[in-house]
């Protein structure tokens, strides 16, 4: 499909936001070392580069990304990509300083800070993209709600593997729960306002929420029994990444200009 780039972008971004969030925010309660700390940041800072460097497929031509650079502070896409870029360049900035003690460990902390404001910022800015009224699917709550939870979702699996353990895997528990909550009244949504449109992603919906449910059910048995094993927290973040790139694929499909 020609947003399949967009659909690893999105997820793989929100992914590598959530997860910089949640390992700064839960640092000063797990004890996570500055060292390992920086560590889990540069890795999330390569998804992001992965996720990015997909994304530009999308455009034909990597060059045409300086175009879409034009419209800075109207374009909600120009305003993600700046965001993005500085959330990348001041994140591997802030993973280097933190890995190799360079700076004033003030300095370090006020960088890291500094790259969070450029995270959320960016994470918000996402599904403005897709709120657009000329596409009934995609012009409800539903969009902002799902891409947001996303971040929670796949950023808090990540953070468990990177060391944030307890933080990371239940905030993700959370997420899960959020998104499965909300899941009958986004599908009857999109139902009455793309009813063909809709019934074509019933597999993708069913299989998104399968994953989901066995990754936040991996997730609870890893929270209650204290099992941070690499593998249960891997096969947690693979399950729930899975299922939002298919869940993304499912809302792209959605995409139909209203006459």
């Amino acid at each position: 499909m020609h947003e399949l780039p967009l659909v690893f972008f999105t997820v793989l971004a929100q992914a590598a936001a959530g997860a910089y969030l949640i390992l700064l925010l839960s640092q000063p309660l797990n004890g996570m070392d500055e060292r390992k700390l920086s560590i889990g940041i540069l890795v999330s800072m390569a998804l992001l580069s992965v996720g990015m460097l997909v994304g530009m497929f999308h455009l034909g031509m990597p060059i045409r990304a300086l175009n879409l650079l034009a419209g800075i502070g109207r374009s909600p896409m120009s305003n993600e990509i700046l965001l993005g870029g500085a959330f990348a360049g001041f994140g591997v900035l802030v993973g280097l300083a933190g890995f190799y003690g360079k700076g004033t460990a003030a300095q370090r902390k006020a960088l890291r800070w500094v790259t969070a404001v450029f995270a959320i910022a960016f994470v918000a800015t996402i599904p403005k993209v897709y709120q657009l009224s000329t596409v009934a699917a995609w012009n409800t709550p539903h969009t902002t709600i799902q891409m947001l939870v996303s971040v929670f979702i796949t950023g808090g699996a990540l953070a468990a593997v990177l060391g944030a353990f307890r933080h990371g895997i239940a905030v993700s528990i959370a997420a899960v729960f959020v998104t499965l909550a909300l899941r009958f009244d986004y599908i009857t949504f999109v139902t009455g306002v793309e009813p063909v449109l809709a019934a074509q992603q019933s597999s993708l919906w069913v299989t998104q929420a399968i994953a989901l449910l066995i990754g936040g059910a991996l997730a609870f048995f890893a929270l209650m029994k204290q099992k941070s094993a690499p593998p249960i927290l891997l096969s947690v973040c693979s399950l729930v990444i899975i299922a939002e790139l298919v869940g993304r694929v499912s809302f792209y499909n959605l995409w139909s200009i209203t006459m």
